[in-house]
């Protein structure tokens, strides 16, 4: 009886494990479906007669590849530098808290880097900044292309982090 209750245990866990995997697995694949839809060419006509790159949709191809370039591993710290470096251009175009907490997580992080701390110790911190550039990413104040991705009108949502303010 005890063996079966260990067995029966070790497979719940194993369910658990597996449904938190997919769970991941599905976000990652949800967030690059929607950027890929954000940066890719308008298509006017019938069919597809003619592919279109607008200048948003030209935008929004950028951000989705900085995105990409931050969720990269196994980077030298120089790639990695100039990944961060990028980014951080990107996001100082804008005066807001959000832009500020991105800006401050890339210092962060290279001050780390160039200190050489290990990748594994920067796990969190990449994390964080992942999250907060996805979130740049899809505000359409910065993604003008994302207006047409939103589920909530913007007038309906409370976004604290995106007030712009002036220079």
């Amino acid at each position: 009886m005890m063996e079966l209750l260990k067995k029966q245990t070790k497979l719940l866990q194993t369910i658990d494990r597996l449904q938190i995997q997919a769970g991941k697995d599905n976000r990652v694949r949800r967030v690059n479906t929607v950027l890929n839809k954000m940066s890719s060419a308008k298509n006017w006509g019938t069919k597809g007669a003619s592919s279109v790159e607008t200048p948003l949709t030209i935008r929004a191809r950028e951000l989705r590849d900085l995105y990409n370039g931050l969720q990269l591993t196994g980077l030298s710290n120089d790639e990695r530098l100039d990944v961060l470096m990028h980014v951080k251009w990107t996001v100082k175009e804008f005066e807001c808290i959000l832009s500020r907490e991105i800006t401050e997580l890339i210092d962060r992080e290279s001050d780390l880097l160039n200190r050489g701390r290990k990748d594994g110790t920067l796990t969190g911190l990449r994390q964080r900044l992942s999250n907060l550039f996805l979130q740049f990413v899809e505000t359409p104040e910065f993604n003008p292309e994302a207006l047409h991705f939103t589920r909530v009108p913007i007038e309906h949502t409370h976004r604290p982090l995106v007030k712009l303010t002036k220079k």
